[in-house]
């Protein structure tokens, strides 16, 4: 599984978001978010509330792959 999260309050910038796990850092397109952003693990609540991250989904491995390659 692939774990999908969105920067509610800044975008990517060091010290900004957890980077334990981090695959894939990208724009949002419906410019909800500043930037999201992939883990290969699920954060834990104080993760998501210390850096102000939203869950957004947890994708299969397949549908993350069909994200980055189309």
């Amino acid at each position: 599984m692939v774990y999908k999260y969105g920067m509610r309050l800044r975008g990517f910038s060091i010290g900004c978001q957890p980077m334990n796990g981090l695959m894939l850092i990208s724009d949002d397109p419906d410019h909800d978010y500043h930037d999201l952003l992939f883990y290969n693990h699920e954060l834990t609540a104080k993760e998501l509330d210390d850096f102000e991250l939203d869950f957004i989904a947890a994708l299969t491995n397949e549908e993350y792959g069909e994200l980055i390659y189309d």
